[in-house]
């Protein structure tokens, strides 16, 4: 394998782990969000919130970030901002369950358009990828090199060339 095949392969899977991350994270606030307001609400307890914003990208390191073009690298940034303004908001605000709730349905909807558009520079990025090593490319690129002197071969065959004879055998 050369080093360019090892780097695109590194770089792959660390934008296939923030891909999973990020739609993972983003499953639990939106679609979870009754569950850990009412929750909230009910017992004013803020304990639970640790595990519905828990996430990986805080371990991501600037080396692995260096994998990623800058579109992806900028919406990360913009998607996990959110989600930490939201978690922050939520360990620390003293409003009252109806503001808590339109404030964190609001947030949502931001996260959402951010959550969108890293997944939308995240298939992008995915994309040139998988065009650069797919199967396709590397015969268009083979038949670039071929002389033009060779003749075609067809694959097509007729009846004749498939009767056998007594004699054949």
């Amino acid at each position: 394998m050369s080093e360019k095949q090892r780097k695109d392969n590194e770089a792959l899977k660390i934008i296939t782990i923030l891909r999973l991350d990020a739609q993972r994270v983003f499953e639990r606030i939106k679609y979870r969000e009754p569950e850990y307001m009412q929750y909230f609400s009910a017992k004013r307890t803020r304990e639970h919130f640790p595990e519905v914003f828990k996430h990986r990208y805080d371990d991501v390191t600037v080396r692995d970030l260096m994998n990623c073009g800058e579109e992806v690298i900028v919406g990360l940034d913009q998607f996990y901002a959110k989600v930490d303004d939201l978690k922050w908001y939520l360990m620390v605000t003293n409003d009252m369950p109806g503001t808590v709730n339109e404030h964190v349905r609001h947030t949502i909807r931001e996260l959402e358009e951010a959550y969108e558009l890293l997944q939308l520079y995240i298939r992008a990025e995915l994309d040139s990828y998988r065009k650069e090593k797919s199967p396709e490319a590397e015969v268009s690129s083979m038949s670039e090199n071929i002389p033009s002197d060779i003749e075609e071969f067809s694959l097509e065959t007729n009846d004749e060339d498939f009767n056998l004879k007594d004699n054949d055998f």
